[in-house]
């Protein structure tokens, strides 16, 4: 009724509350007309959530044939994309995308006028196969809190801001912790031999934040591929970069100005192997002027930090170290 007194009358925004329908087999018919619709009216931004009725896997599958030459804003929330691809190719102007609390079976997601991706708030995705991500023109990346393989990052040359967030959800941590157990559906056998999977496609960022838990080893063996961070001037990392992990990233960001190292617990961080012989290559922070450590108290995890970015070349003026109780350690102390 409504849409036959509206007409086809432009829209901006369209948001649609996805209820399913009162037959038997609690299709979601009207949701897709509604859809379709809003892309007749040239709605510029189109909101679709699913009705949260039950606390399980969402159940309506939205359309990714989507054509539109007007679509620029698209936010999906607790749907299903079980498509083979999601390729945006019939919505040239897209450029922003938010996927919130969704299940993506897709193999791939793909935009040439993308430029904000937000992929957050406990997404599913495969576990047997890792998505790929070709969206060249990005300038912002979210990927944070979802359960699956970590997707699987293309050339992004335009990148500018990136947030990515391993937690326990993240498949890709070995189940012996070895990174090559005798589980053959373990995610450390779904590591590409020759390519990584993350940090490739972040090489150009600007401003990057790498958080995990201990157990993921992604970071570690992208880093393996001595990738340079051509661009980054601000970083923030976890207690997951180690001694080891902080040498190798900051051995490959030579243009880094501001870091802030985010720690909770240090124990990892003593006793170590391998980090004198890491030390002893090329390492100079030439650009590096702010150190943030955020920690809970100034413990040995910690004066190691401090030797490494000593011998790194930053100045103790620029490093500033942040505890919940009034801290009375000098930085230059040995």
């Amino acid at each position: 009724m409504v849409m036959h007194l509206r007409g086809e009358s432009p829209l901006v925004t369209c948001k649609i509350d996805a209820y399913p329908d009162d037959d038997p087999e609690h299709t979601f018919t009207n949701t897709k007309l509604l859809i379709d619709y809003a892309l007749v009216c040239k709605a510029e931004e189109l909101v679709v959530r699913a009705a949260n009725i039950r606390y399980d896997i969402p159940k309506f599958d939205v359309p990714l044939n989507l054509i539109s030459q007007h679509l620029k804003t698209l936010h999906l929330e607790r749907v299903n994309l079980d498509h083979s691809d999601l390729k945006f190719s019939g919505c040239p102007v897209l450029e922003d995308l938010s996927i919130q609390l969704c299940s993506i079976r897709a193999g791939e997601i793909s935009s040439m006028s993308l430029k904000r991706l937000s992929i957050t708030n406990i997404c599913y995705l495969r576990h047997d196969v890792r998505i790929r991500i070709c969206a060249p023109g990005l300038i912002s990346l979210q990927l944070d809190d979802f359960e699956g393989l970590t997707p699987c990052l293309e050339n992004m040359p335009l990148l500018e801001t990136a947030y990515v967030g391993l937690g326990d959800g993240c498949y890709d941590f070995c189940h012996d912790g070895q990174a090559d157990c005798n589980y053959p559906y373990c995610g450390c056998h779904f590591y590409p031999v020759n390519n990584g999977v993350l940090l490739g496609g972040l090489s150009n960022v600007v401003k990057l934040e790498l958080i995990a838990v201990p157990k993921m080893f992604i970071y570690k063996w992208d880093l393996e591929g001595c990738l340079i961070f051509c661009k980054l001037r601000t970083l923030l990392l976890n207690e997951w970069f180690t001694t080891i992990g902080l040498v190798c990233i900051l051995q490959h960001s030579p243009l880094l100005e501001m870091l802030t190292l985010r720690l909770g617990n240090t124990e990892s961080l003593t006793g170590e192997m391998g980090v004198q012989e890491m030390i002893r290559k090329s390492f100079v922070c030439a650009h590096l002027k702010v150190v943030n450590i955020e920690c809970k108290e100034v413990d040995e995890g910690i004066h190691k930090i401090l030797k490494i970015l000593r011998i790194g070349g930053i100045l103790r003026d620029h490093i500033c170290i942040k505890t919940p109780a009034p801290c009375t350690y000098s930085v230059g102390a040995t």
